[in-house]
């Protein structure tokens, strides 16, 4: 069966938004910098954090047409996506002196592995044989039916945000409270491959030399992806409970969504082989073999959130919590035919911030 080759002609654009932003960032902590000896707090936080995940995933799932009957253990189908993975995120924010406004650029990470997983199903046909002179009964095997099937999944997903965002306040709170805006980037990638190799009414007995028989071959493998890129908001807030917001600890909570523009891509390829064996020679019986690809541009929702407990000192800042994110009709899984689904990612959380430049 022929790879499926995924096309990166982006890559270029990808690389040129990358560092542009990176460059005004650095900019800014340029300039910001100068102002550093008089600055009431970090000029420049470090954050790096990880989360397990749950993923929300829908399958389309694929059964060879030429699998063995089976009777104790069937066949699972292929294309079954992973359940669970992790993710890495990091974040650089630049709050200049004697103002409200903070900039940042982030970047998410997640991964997700399923397999290699197997699976075997065999049933016997036993015949009866005088194997004595005494005329003992004894029963052995004639022939037997089998499947044997291996399969793994993986799920990638990509998200990089740069945003400006402006300290609001909470009023007689006393938190904080920062609105921002920006752009987001996000590529989801998903993959599953299989293979099957079978059997009906094969040799099982060595006293049996030649059974008629035919043995099956099936092979699967599908990419899906979407990439795209579109205005971003959001709204994060802290407010404390025990101490204050420099040293003490706070709840944190706060959203964010998105519209992405971008393309919505799916590959897949589908492979069976039937073949006849009998008194010494064999020929194929059945060959069947498809490639399907589609692309679509499509616009994209993402709506997130989290919630967590934040110990806050000067300098740092350690935290807790769960989070969640999700993008609607974002992955096209259908096989033969479009299928569009939502793709969500959340689970607890953890990451540690460190403040730079006061």
């Amino acid at each position: 069966m022929s790879e499926l080759i995924q096309k990166n002609d982006n890559h270029a654009t990808i690389r040129w938004k990358l560092l542009t932003g990176a460059s005004a960032l650095a900019l800014m902590a340029s300039v910001s910098a100068a102002q550093a000896g008089d600055a009431d707090h970090p000029l420049v936080w470090f954050e790096a954090g990880g989360a397990f995940d749950q993923l929300s995933t829908g399958n389309s799932l694929w059964l060879a047409p030429n699998t063995p009957a089976t009777q104790t253990n069937p066949a699972p189908p292929f294309g079954t996506l992973p359940q669970i993975g992790y993710d890495a995120n990091f974040k650089l924010s630049l709050t200049p002196n004697d103002s409200d406004w903070m900039f940042s650029v982030s970047l998410i990470y997640g991964r997700s592995l399923r397999g290699h997983k197997t699976s075997h199903d065999q049933t016997y046909n036993t015949t009866n044989w005088f194997g004595t002179s005494y005329g003992e009964k004894k029963y052995v095997y004639t022939n037997a039916d089998f499947t044997n099937t291996q399969q793994r999944s993986e799920a990638r997903h990509l998200i990089l945000d740069f945003q400006a965002g402006k300290d609001v306040g909470l009023g007689m709170f006393g938190g904080k409270s920062t609105i921002s805006a920006g752009i987001r980037w996000a590529k989801l990638d998903e993959s599953a491959s299989g293979h099957m190799s079978g059997a009906t009414n094969a040799n099982a007995s060595a006293f049996i030399l030649d059974i008629p028989q035919t043995r099956e071959v099936a092979d699967f493998l599908a990419k899906h992806s979407f990439n795209g890129i579109g205005p971003s908001l959001s709204w994060d807030t802290a407010v404390a409970f025990a101490g204050n917001l420099s040293d003490g600890l706070s709840l944190d909570w706060g959203i964010d969504g998105a519209l992405l523009f971008g393309k919505q891509q799916t590959r897949t390829n589908l492979h069976t082989k039937s073949t006849f064996y009998s008194s010494g020679s064999h020929h194929e019986i059945a060959h069947y073999t498809l490639s399907i690809e589609r692309k679509k541009s499509v616009l994209v929702p993402n709506l997130g959130g989290f919630a967590g407990i934040s110990w806050r000192l000067p300098n740092a800042k350690v935290s807790i919590g769960y989070k969640a994110d999700f993008f609607f009709n974002v992955i096209d899984s259908g096989i033969y035919a479009r299928k569009t689904e939502d793709r969500g990612f959340y689970g607890p959380f953890a990451s540690v911030s460190i403040g730079i430049g006061d």
